[in-house]
């Protein structure tokens, strides 16, 4: 990149950055956030955050290993279990992203006012135990996935 490329680039980066912050503290963009996207609110945005950063990996992660092992080495094979890889990794980030958002809202479930310990409060550590489980069963198929190597030709 030239000089005025980077200026260029940094000056949009900026810019992004401003109009974040702004929207941050602007109160009617929560409000026609939430209206337009009924459900999603800032109180399980770790869930979203990982949810987008998911699904736009999971799209990179295989054009790259499309035009890897598809258009340069046309191998059908390894383009398959680079996909399941791919896709055992998207699933232990969304459910790890899942996990943390359980821990966040039984975290804000005992920060409250009149915490007790109650059906509420176990339903949220049910839910936490079940995600670390799934999250533990998809890294131990990503594990294996990992293991397995094709076959040449």
């Amino acid at each position: 990149m030239t000089g005025w490329q980077w200026f260029w680039t940094l000056v949009g980066f900026l810019l992004l950055i401003l109009v974040l912050i702004f929207l941050y503290f602007f109160q009617p963009f929560e409000d026609l956030f939430t209206t337009v996207l009924h459900g999603i609110n800032y109180s399980n945005a770790i869930f979203w955050v990982a949810l987008i950063v998911g699904i736009i990996g999971f799209c990179i992660f295989h054009w790259n290993a499309y035009r890897t092992h598809i258009v340069q080495q046309r191998s059908v094979e390894s383009m398959v279990l680079t996909s399941l890889r791919g896709s055992a990794f998207t699933a232990i980030l969304l459910s790890g992203g899942g996990t943390l958002q359980a821990v966040q809202n039984a975290c804000v479930y005992v920060l409250q006012g009149g915490f007790g310990f109650d059906a509420g409060f176990g339903k949220r550590i049910a839910a936490i135990i079940a995600l670390v489980l799934i999250t533990a069963l998809f890294c131990v198929i990503f594990w294996l996935l990992k293991l397995i190597r094709p076959a040449r030709a």
